[in-house]
């Protein structure tokens, strides 16, 4: 049982990494969702920056050892992936904060980002890029393991 107990808590801890991975757009989408909007369109900055420092939180608890250099100063190519970010959003926003939370079009900007600050986090780590294939791997075997743990559970 104790097995059983530890293979779960081992398993919802990875799925939760792996739905963290999507912090910015989630907080882009969270923030369109949930913060007013003024007559013009324009989305409420102390709302959306609210919603933006979850955003980093939930990198920096992702990523907590690129966070740690990142703040050391050693991981410059985050701030690329930031700064990207903000010329991406630049080319595609209408002006309108408010059509552009309808419209989609500047939430592909916040998934690129997501996955820039992957992919600069790992490097940053020293995880090359080559190690992914089996990060997925192990995720598959995993879910694997949780389900074959939640089937022998239901059958004792």
């Amino acid at each position: 049982m104790r097995g059983i107990n530890l293979l779960f808590v081992f398993g919802l801890l990875t799925l939760l990494n792996t739905l963290s991975a999507s912090c910015i757009a989630e907080a882009y989408s969270k923030s369109c969702s949930s913060c007013p909007f003024d007559e013009y369109g324009k989305m409420d900055s102390s709302c959306y920056n609210k919603y933006k420092s979850s955003g980093i939180t939930c990198l920096s608890a992702t990523y907590p050892l690129a966070s740690a250099k990142y703040a050391q100063g050693i991981c410059p190519q985050i701030d690329s992936c930031l700064s990207n970010l903000e010329s991406c959003k630049a080319q595609y926003s209408s002006g309108n904060d408010r059509a552009d939370c309808q419209e989609g079009s500047v939430s592909v900007c916040f998934a690129s980002a997501d996955a820039c600050v992957r992919s600069a986090a790992l490097k940053c780590e020293g995880i090359e890029g080559e190690l992914e294939p089996c990060r997925s791997s192990l995720l598959g075997m995993l879910v694997l393991l949780v389900l074959v743990g939640i089937a022998k559970y239901r059958k004792i």
